[in-house]
């Protein structure tokens, strides 16, 4: 009954801190924007619908994504105890999302950024539930299907139709799994190409777009931003992500073999969106794709590494985003 009350208890924390972080960092960046916030994304077949949808509702996107970052970081904190991806329960994503996604700078394309965090999200989540649990081709085809709609909406994750091909083979190795998995995460872009021919366009003229969507420059700057509390914000993120590769690399005990492939495809997948800011189409929303990677990677440090270390790095992590806020709004 002890325990219980502890996990309850620590779990009302967590959802207390990510129910500041939303609202706080909603109503900072939609109050005070800060630098290239405002920088929107470039053409994309359904990132122009949202932005026209977010231009006659601004009040509503706003509000949708506030409440959308906190739903998503709640779900993300329960993959790992649901799906057994920590060798102990942690709930530690949900915080960490929370500073990634929201806490460090947020797109002003509220609508846009919120539908990319939940389609990157959703493809994570199947692919998780493919390797631990159901070794289907249903999770494998629903994840990829996720994966190549995400170019749809946000042009720089275009990067994406490059690199699954080659980190699919990190979680499943056969030929047929990889069949499946690239004719899924190629059917968006077809479905819309085939729509556009239907409606007496080019069927090579979505591609043609988004490719010319993806290198087309955006404005974004992406340290014209950052000032000295941001990038202590990231400076923390990247001690956590590399104490979790070190584990994951000295330590071949600390994982079970299937979240020991996980790991290494979401350290892979969060190298890759972090790539994507190299790209001349990169913006802010960037930050609600590193999030989902970096939230399910990182917590291995607080069930492997020593409680003070860790509560440091957390407590730290904390303080320069607050810091951060208040630096963005003055």
């Amino acid at each position: 009954m002890a325990a219980k009350r502890v996990v309850r208890h620590r779990i009302w924390d967590l959802a207390t801190t990510m129910i500041l972080i939303a609202i706080l960092t909603t109503v900072r960046s939609s109050l005070f924007p800060f630098g290239d916030e405002l920088v929107p994304n470039t053409a994309t077949p359904l990132g122009d619908l949202l932005q026209g949808l977010q231009a006659s509702f601004p009040v509503l996107s706003v509000v949708l994504w506030g409440f959308m970052l906190f739903i998503a970081a709640l779900d993300a904190g329960r993959y790992g105890p649901k799906y057994a991806l920590y060798p102990a329960y942690t709930l530690m994503a949900i915080p960490i999302f929370g500073v990634l996604a929201g806490g460090v700078m947020v797109s002003g394309d509220y609508l846009l950024t919120t539908v990319a965090m939940f389609t990157m999200l959703l493809a994570t989540k199947y692919m998780i539930r493919c390797v631990q649990h159901t070794d289907s081709f249903s999770d494998l085809s629903l994840s990829m299907l996720c994966y190549g709609l995400l170019p749809l909406v946000l042009a720089p994750s275009a990067l994406l139709y490059v690199v699954l091909p080659l980190l699919l083979f990190v979680v499943r190795s056969s030929w047929r799994d990889w069949v499946v998995a690239i004719s899924s995460l190629i059917f968006p872009l077809l479905s819309v190409s085939y729509w556009s021919w239907c409606a007496g366009e080019g069927f090579l003229s979505v591609g043609e777009q988004l490719y010319a969507s993806t290198f087309t420059p955006s404005e974004f700057s992406f340290f014209s931003t950052l000032n000295i509390a941001s990038i202590l914000v990231i400076g923390v993120l990247i001690v956590m992500f590399f104490c979790a590769i070190m584990l994951i690399v000295s330590d071949k005990y600390s994982l079970r073999v299937k979240s020991r492939s996980l790991m290494r495809y979401n350290a892979l997948l969060l190298v890759a969106t972090i790539a994507m800011f190299f790209l001349p189409s990169a913006s802010a929303s960037l930050f609600a794709l590193v999030a989902v990677p970096a939230s399910l990677l990182i917590p291995l440090i607080f069930v492997r590494m020593g409680v003070g270390f860790t509560e440091m790095l957390y407590r730290l992590m904390l303080l320069a985003a607050a810091a951060n806020m208040v630096l963005m709004a003055i």
